[in-house]
């Protein structure tokens, strides 16, 4: 079982504002969500497994680098960045929810602060789900150009919520 986050609250914090007052179980289930739901996919098995349990072999993937190719320089964002944008996009789906002796609840406070409805909530996390996936693209690019035997293209996920079978004759 995967239990520990590729990502902290801080490496979060550079890329999406993040407040500190979050709770760090909560944080961190979601970050292992997204690395589960969101990154095995697009790394495929393999090099998931090899990334989890080496991490310091792959500090150029995970922390990105500037890199040449054919004679062009290109930069990689590295997939932290990939992982904190999918990792932000469930906090920002189910960061409220808490579990209480009473069933589930969402997080309320005393402040002035309004909640935000689900739709804009929906909207922020496909938001960032969508920008991601294009951070996605930059990384898998670096995969390729470079190489690395242990990635294989599997199993990319569509956004395409719309699917369907029709009967044929």
């Amino acid at each position: 079982m995967i239990t520990t986050p590729l990502i902290t609250r801080a490496e979060i914090q550079q890329y999406k504002q993040l407040s500190n007052s979050i709770n760090n179980a909560k944080l961190n289930e979601l970050i292992l969500q997204a690395q589960m739901v969101d990154l095995y996919p697009l790394l495929g098995e393999q090099l998931y497994y090899d990334v989890i349990n080496n991490t310091s072999d792959w500090t150029d993937l995970l922390e990105g680098v500037i890199y040449e190719y054919n004679g062009i320089t290109y930069t990689n964002v590295g997939l932290k960045a990939v992982l904190a944008h999918y990792a932000y996009a469930r906090y920002v789906l189910y960061g409220d929810v808490i579990d209480t002796a009473f069933g589930l609840k969402a997080k309320m406070n005393n402040d002035v602060s309004e909640k935000i409805d689900y739709p804009m909530k929906k909207t922020l996390y496909e938001h960032n789900c969508n920008y991601a996936f294009n951070l996605w693209l930059n990384v898998e690019s670096y995969l390729m150009r470079n190489n690395i035997a242990k990635y294989f293209k599997c199993g990319i996920k569509s956004n395409n919520k719309n699917f369907r079978i029709s009967r044929i004759g």
